[in-house]
């Protein structure tokens, strides 16, 4: 997995975390957050790797499927993006974001 992939996976996480289950938001956690291997979580949480594997793939599912339906994830980089710009008119480009929604 890519850095670029690790930080938006955390920042979801962030943002849709509470709609996934504890489990789900744990494991995800302690794997992406917390740098533990799939073999740390395992043992820790007594399953198996290939459980911890299963477990992480359905949350990372849920967690692009959520962000494919609230798309908060895209309006909060959308609002840094204008928030770290030189733009004047802030109205008008909180305006067009709002619209795409």
């Amino acid at each position: 997995m890519s850095v670029e992939e690790t930080i938006k996976l955390s920042e979801l996480l962030d943002l849709y975390g509470e709609l996934l289950s504890n489990k789900q938001k744990q494991v995800l956690n302690n794997y992406i957050n917390n740098d533990m291997s799939l073999s740390e979580i395992a043992e820790n949480e007594n399953v198996s790797r290939v459980a911890i594997l299963d477990a992480l793939k359905k949350a990372k599912q849920k967690l692009f499927d959520y962000e494919s339906k609230l798309k908060l994830y895209k309006i909060k980089t959308k609002l840094k993006n204008l928030l770290n710009s030189n733009s004047i008119d802030f109205k008008s480009e909180i305006t067009k974001i709002l619209e795409d929604l």
